[in-house]
């Protein structure tokens, strides 16, 4: 019998090669879905992995659309909001602005990003063209909301220029305005006229959405920072009472059995409004909107110190009180290893003026200066270990 013409290549085996065939097959399968997936899709895809942390396939999901389309308006907006997320604020600015040289009059989000990345006066303009286009699909979405009431069967989209995940709202053209007032507040406060767009920006961001919080909260900083005292006063509480009552009410036992809403106003929003109270003189308001933060945070040493004043600022009917929560703010201070001195001083000022009162124990006394406080903080961690 003849030899077999077929040669067998050097080491590999019969079983190594269909091990190899087999490869190849799952690499065809996965190339097939891969182009089983639209560009719409691998974006959604995308979008969900964002949504749910998992940034490293939604890099993926992203990179594979781009190769798609380079030049995809959504896919470079995707990719961009991932980028701000994983810290990489250089590769995003140039994501959106591929997306703005592609599509410079459709699509207002890739402004509104550009406007957080960007600094002073850059950042303005990317969010007066944002609001431009905001103000534009408002109005071509309202006289299509009109069209289809009159009956004449046209779309209320406004055109098609909404972008991908819905219209913009008042609240996020008023927000908008925001950005640009606080602009003027600190990056170009010293521009020519800044203080009067600095107000022109929140009057307009009030008047595109009156039950805007921030929007009245931020006037009401504006009107103190001019020495208007009464005008804050008035405008800090409206602002608080589109939010408070609410948030309260959703807080008591017979309001419902689920949990508590979620308040609308963040922390730090919250804490500035506390502030602004105080200074009006609204101390017991104020009392009640930083209290709303302690049952979020109560290592905060800003909070326990500001309510301690606002109650201190009362007179005789809130002396104990005050007492209380400016005793707690020096625990705070030391336990966090805070390092604001002023601050620290005006607590001890504030408690030698209240004294200790007969409700005080003199092991609740705390430490007169910083340094005696940070002496005390190896002490009081062993005895904390201790007892554990």
């Amino acid at each position: 019998m003849g030899k077999n013409k077929f040669k067998r290549k050097s080491g590999v085996s019969l079983e190594d090669r269909k091990k190899k065939l087999r490869e190849l097959a799952k690499d065809d399968k996965k190339k097939d879905q891969k182009a089983k997936y639209s560009l719409d899709q691998l974006l959604d895809k995308a979008e969900s992995c964002i949504d749910k942390f998992e940034y490293e396939m939604a890099q993926k999901f992203c990179q594979r659309g781009l190769e798609m389309e380079p030049d995809n308006v959504r896919a470079l907006e995707t990719s961009g909001a991932l980028l701000i997320d994983l810290g990489n604020m250089e590769a995003a600015k140039q994501c959106f602005g591929r997306a703005v040289a592609v599509s410079p009059n459709e699509g207002y989000s890739k402004y509104m990003n550009l406007g957080q990345l960007f600094e002073g006066a850059q950042s303005v303009e990317c969010f007066q063209k944002g609001i431009e286009l905001m103000l534009k699909e408002k109005e071509l979405r309202e006289k299509a909301e009109v069209a289809t009431a009159c009956g004449d069967g046209v779309s209320a989209c406004g055109g098609g220029d909404r972008d991908k995940k819905g219209g913009a709202t008042d609240r996020m053209i008023s927000e908008a305005y925001l950005s640009i007032a606080e602009i003027y507040m600190t990056d170009c406060c010293f521009d020519d006229g800044a203080e009067e767009k600095c107000r022109s920006n929140i009057e307009k961001a009030i008047t595109e959405d009156e039950t805007n919080p921030d929007a009245l909260q931020l006037m009401a900083s504006f009107l103190l920072s001019k020495e208007k005292n009464e005008e804050a006063r008035e405008s800090i509480k409206k602002s608080v009472s589109l939010w408070l009552p609410d948030y309260k009410a959703s807080e008591q036992p017979e309001a419902s059995t689920s949990d508590p809403i979620e308040c609308s106003q963040s922390f730090e929003s919250r804490l500035a409004a506390g502030k602004i109270l105080i200074e009006v003189g609204e101390h017991e308001l104020s009392i009640e909107v930083l209290e709303t933060l302690l049952e979020e945070n109560d290592e905060i040493v800003d909070v326990w110190y500001l309510i301690g004043w606002a109650n201190h600022l009362l007179g005789e009917e809130g002396k104990d009180t005050a007492r209380s929560y400016l005793l707690k703010a020096q625990k705070v201070y030391k336990k966090t290893r805070c390092e604001d001195e002023e601050l620290f001083k005006h607590i001890t000022e504030l408690l030698e003026e209240l004294g200790t009162g007969d409700d005080v124990m003199d092991s609740d006394l705390e430490p007169d200066t910083i340094e005696d406080a940070e002496e005390n903080i190896d002490s009081d961690d062993e005895k904390e270990d201790m007892d554990h």
